[in-house]
């Protein structure tokens, strides 16, 4: 008998491509067992992205203001707005729509669109999946009772997010909204810093991040000048769900 000698080096490939190929199975039959992929590159791009923007070459665009701390500010923003009959989302954290009733009960009296902020202002890539869901249904349920509908959009803290976190978002109902445009208005690095971003950088179908959180010290100056601006410029203002109606989602990382 005749016995075929193979060298070290090729026994030692074949073993690590065993050993790859059944790790690349495993990950693959946990996921599927776990009801979600586990690999970005295998979803499609609503389930690995955020919703940034809308392709439309129609000027609109919709200004975004988050907000988590704070009453003066808020109030200061909604007014600006509400006076000047410009459409907005706000994305509302739940405890702070908790300890505001009043006015978030005004914001939705004067026509803006209410959607989520999440509960705990943490990062959702480091929590859990049903901890990410756990965040978003206590806001749901705050957010609902006050304004009589149930968002379905949802802003993660800090813009954080991963195919994960939006996979979880998806399971209960809310679809992860980012941003095309910050106007950086959250650092106050000054009016016409704020202004000069939004201004300069909008573009049709443009989901614009700003904050109305009292953290903000210079959003409601610089507000103004920018309506005024963007009027002038021949844009549009709506909110995120009359934006969508305008061309197709574009989901970006």
């Amino acid at each position: 008998m005749r016995f075929i000698t193979v060298p070290h080096q090729m026994l030692r490939r074949v073993a690590v491509t065993l050993a790859a190929a059944m790790l690349v199975f495993l990950a693959w039959h946990w996921g599927k067992t776990h009801g979600y992929h586990t690999w970005a590159a295998t979803l499609p791009l609503s389930d690995r992205y955020s919703l940034r923007d809308v392709n439309t070459t129609q000027k609109v665009a919709a200004l975004t203001f988050d907000i988590s701390w704070g009453t003066v500010m808020p109030a200061k923003v909604v007014h600006l707005l509400a006076s000047d009959h410009v459409a907005a989302t706000f994305f509302l954290s739940g405890p702070w729509a908790k300890q505001n009733p009043q006015l978030v009960r005004e914001m939705v009296k004067d026509g803006f669109e209410i959607e989520s902020h999440g509960w705990a202002h943490v990062n959702y890539s480091e929590l859990s999946t049903p901890q990410i869901k756990a965040n978003i249904m206590k806001t749901n349920q705050v957010l609902e009772e006050l304004t009589g509908k149930r968002p379905t959009l949802v802003r993660p803290p800090n813009g954080d997010f991963n195919s994960r976190t939006i996979l979880a978002a998806r399971t209960v109902g809310y679809t992860t909204v980012t941003w095309g445009t910050d106007s950086l208005d959250w650092m106050n690095p000054g009016v016409a810093t704020i202004i000069s971003r939004v201004v300069n950088r909008i573009h049709p179908g443009d989901i614009v991040l700003l904050h109305a959180s009292d953290t903000c010290k210079q959003t409601d100056l610089a507000l103004p000048t920018i309506l005024r601006q963007l009027s002038a410029n021949g844009y549009r203002l709506v909110t995120v769900k009359q934006l969508l109606t305008y061309g197709s989602p574009n989901y970006r990382g």
